[in-house]
């Protein structure tokens, strides 16, 4: 599945393998000619740090308009396009799972629920022209640190990536004015939600499927996900389908039967009628139009 949309792996600029690398976003527009590229994916994450931009932001077919003073979190797998009208200034920081390992970076600050997500909401996050300039500070300092030694430089790049993730987790709104400790219960068992519809939507649509997995009722599960998210537990699981069902749409010839009987559902005309109550439009219909458009 999937085998018709790009890959990239992390490479530096002369083609070698890498677990870290920094770009200047104007270098690359110049670089493609101002062209913008298919929709692709990554195996390795990326933050967006815009300073200044136009255009728009496509994540796992969501739009997002682009705009001064923000930052996008990419996690590995997740089809996106970047549309930019005029040449932006900014930075893009790619790293790998292993950079984080070898730096001891933990989980939290990259499966956290409000920056890094394996599919569907990859909002913006928006920052003061003021706290932006925090993030210049280290980007400068990554530029400093980038010309190291290299059994010095990782080390040193790992301490500044975490410095830009903990700010990063600093400057979210919905962490703000919440009880700490309730905050961190909240989203241990949200991450492991996510982790679990990750390995299992192709079996399991049932709300009570995951709360059974987690050792909690269906509706302490709703509660605590909607405290944090704003969304349900059940759309979650929706999400998850409806994007792999899309990749799959849009990128393959796999018929609408075969990728019915491949997301857990037994009907095909049951998926038909799942995909269109959630879209407003055929399995058929959206493969058509999306690949028109």
């Amino acid at each position: 599945m999937h085998t018709e949309i790009k890959t990239y792996s992390l490479t530096d600029r002369s083609g070698q393998n890498t677990d870290f690398i920094l770009k200047n976003m104007g270098d690359l527009y110049d670089s493609f000619d101002g062209q913008v590229d298919a929709p692709h994916r990554h195996d390795y994450y990326t933050i967006l740090l815009i300073e200044k931009a136009s255009g728009s932001h496509i994540v796992d077919f969501k739009s997002f308009e682009l705009f001064d003073h923000c930052l996008f979190f990419i996690h590995p797998g997740q089809v996106h396009q970047f549309v930019a009208s005029t040449r932006p200034q900014g930075w893009v920081i790619n790293f790998s799972q292993l950079f984080l390992v070898q730096n001891a970076i933990p989980d939290r600050l990259v499966n956290d629920v409000y920056l890094f997500n394996k599919y569907g909401e990859a909002p913006p996050l928006p920052v003061t022209e003021k706290d932006f300039q925090h993030y210049k500070d280290l980007i400068r300092q990554i530029e400093q640190y980038s010309q190291l030694d290299p059994n010095y430089k990782n080390a040193a790049l790992g301490a500044l990536l975490k410095l830009v993730l903990i700010q990063s987790n600093n400057h979210c709104d919905l962490q703000q004015e919440k009880n700490p400790q309730t905050v961190e219960t909240g989203n241990h068992l949200l991450r492991q939600f996510k982790t679990l519809i990750d390995l299992n939507y192709k079996e399991l649509h049932k709300v009570n499927d995951y709360a059974e997995l987690l050792s909690v009722t269906s509706d302490y599960l709703n509660k605590s996900v909607k405290a944090i998210t704003g969304k349900s537990a059940k759309e979650f699981i929706l999400d998850r389908i409806l994007v792999e069902a899309k990749r799959v749409l849009l990128f393959t010839e796999i018929t609408n039967k075969e990728l019915a009987f491949e997301l857990g559902f037994e009907e095909p005309s049951h998926f038909s009628n799942f995909f269109k109550k959630y879209t407003n439009t055929s399995p058929l219909d959206f493969r058509n139009s999306a690949r028109h458009t």
